[in-house]
């Protein structure tokens, strides 16, 4: 048993060696800065002991580097990059405590004989409407006003303090960015004020009303595109679902398929596609369409709003534009990291949330899992098909544990489903988007465009509603069991990457043989096509 253990333990530091070796030699160091920072954010707390860790382990590495001979400059750098991230999570969870401290201390007013009666703020969001009919407002509070028994009290902060969330009656929509009171609040598991208590005190700065024009403009040429199935090309092109149908929402998640109604970055990338291909019959010069394609997918954000999965999308667009254009490619690792980087610098509310982490390890499974799913796949379907296929099997690979532990829910049909509805959400949003840039000058477009795209929704509908009828795997409540079941599909990722590891070996091993049995080969080049032609 000692034997066994001491093998085990020797493996490992051969493992960890061979791993810290390649990551020193090719390994970004904002990669090492990306996985400080989610190791962070993952064990949570206040942030100090991401802090005392990237202080500690920073002299640490500090010391053995200049200590030990043989490392090099290159691994102090990684090492370096390490503890800044770990310190940059402790930033982040600072933030999100004091964005939390202070609606604390407004809930525990009641216990002193207070009360809310009135917020004042600007909206974050454009208001949306709920399953109920009714409306969610963003809130950006930045006054409050507390009634007593015989007195009022009012808040004010010089700027926004802590974000609310609303829920009045139905009213019309409010663009982002407008200032608003509400008053009359009435509080419990969440805070309800009726739609003639909300006075709007300020109307937005001129780049908000500018994009609330133009949402408008745009919803309006896409409703009048797409006829009856305008709701969903809405929902996919500018991120509202006021008008969509609850049970057709409720299908694309029993499906699997909840990413293709929410903006994302597989939106932004069909919608830079088609701007590119429409770029390559004007211009013609292909450093000039990108671009013009990197400006359409910003404009897309401003207009969409910047969700997590958008703005991890669209920075990974633009560095990479800015390493083409330094003639200092990057790698996609090192784009996924530079994002993340950036977006716990910019938006630190968000980088934690669900959607956030489904965009990460959703893409970070692509870039890990897709061309071994390609390899397999490709000897025995299409390519197209094979690519499709490998995309969704690359995605679910990189999301099923963060599904499991969330939701204890695992839909393995989401693959076919993905597959099969990938191609016709492409042709969907293309028309969609090009019928709703023509219909605000040609309205008479519509006639063309509106059956097609309802003969797309109801195939939608149809490949959404199969994959909704297969079986889903529903785990119990008990955490345990959760773990137990990421630890299986980690070993199953893991042997993903396995067998061509010993398909490789085997080869290697085989030719060895060969060599040893026939010593003659040796001398000879095992490459006949780069020998010297013989005159």
């Amino acid at each position: 048993m000692r034997l066994f253990y001491e093998g085990i333990v020797a493996n490992l530091k051969w493992g960890v060696r061979i791993l810290w070796r390649n990551i020193e030699r090719r390994g970004p160091p904002v990669c090492l800065a990306a996985l400080g920072l989610w190791a962070g954010l993952g064990l949570g707390g206040g942030g100090t002991l991401q802090l005392g860790f990237a202080v500690v382990f920073g002299a640490f590495a500090v010391s053995w580097v200049e200590l030990c001979a043989a490392a090099a400059k290159r691994g102090r750098i990684l090492l370096g990059a390490l503890c800044a991230g770990c310190a940059l999570s402790a930033g982040v969870l600072r933030f999100q405590i004091q964005q939390e401290a202070v609606p604390g201390a407004v809930a525990s007013a009641d216990v002193r004989g207070l009360h809310i009666d009135a917020f004042e703020g600007r909206l974050d969001i454009d208001s949306q409407t709920t399953a109920r009919k009714n409306r969610k407002l963003e809130l950006k509070v930045r006054a409050l006003e507390f009634v007593g028994l015989n007195f009022r009290v009012r808040c004010e902060w010089k700027r926004p303090a802590f974000s609310q969330f609303l829920l009045s009656g139905a009213g019309p929509r409010l663009s982002a960015g407008t200032m608003i009171r509400a008053e009359s609040v009435r509080g419990g598991d969440f805070f309800w004020v009726d739609a003639r208590d909300i006075k709007r005190l300020e109307d937005a700065r001129f780049f908000a009303r500018l994009r609330a024009v133009l949402a408008s403009h745009f919803a309006q040429g896409i409703s009048t595109a797409a006829g009856k199935a305008g709701p969903l090309a809405q929902a996919l092109l500018l991120g509202v679902k006021d008008e969509l149908d609850t049970e057709f929402k409720g299908l694309f998640q029993e499906a699997g398929c909840a990413h293709l109604l929410a903006l994302s970055g597989q939106h932004l990338s069909i919608i830079c596609a088609l701007v590119t291909l429409v770029g390559r019959r004007i211009v013609r010069k292909e450093k000039r369409v990108r671009r013009v394609s990197l400006g359409f997918a910003w404009f897309f954000v401003w207009l969409a709003g910047p969700g997590p999965s958008l703005l991890r999308a669209i920075f990974m667009l633009r560095i990479a534009e800015i390493g083409k254009a330094l003639d200092r490619p990057q790698s996609s690792f090192a784009l996924l990291s530079c994002a993340a980087v950036l977006l716990a610098l910019l938006a630190p509310s968000s980088i934690n949330s669900l959607s956030s982490i489904y965009s990460f390890s959703a893409m970070a499974g692509l870039m890990l899992f897709a061309h071994r799913f390609s390899g397999f796949l490709k000897p025995y379907l299409p390519n197209s098909i094979a690519q499709a296929l490998s995309a969704s099997l690359a995605a679910i690979c990189g999301t099923a544990m963060v599904s499991v532990l969330t939701f204890g829910t695992l839909i393995p049909a989401s693959v076919l489903s993905a597959t099969a509805a990938a191609p016709v959400m492409l042709a969907f949003m293309w028309i969609a988007l090009s019928g709703g840039l023509l219909a605000g000058f040609f309205p008479v477009i519509g006639h063309i465009t509106a059956p097609a795209l309802e003969l797309l929704q109801t195939v939608l509908t149809s490949i959404l509603a199969f994959g909704a009828s297969l079986p889903a795997i529903h785990l119990e409540s008990d955490m345990a069991g959760r773990i137990a079941a990421c630890v299986l599909i980690a070993l199953i990722i893991a042997l993903i990457y396995a067998v061509p590891w010993l398909q490789w070996r085997n080869s290697r091993r085989t030719m060895e043989m060969l060599d040893a049995k026939n010593p003659s080969l040796r001398a000879r080049n095992r490459f006949p096509l780069f020998e010297p032609r013989k005159e």
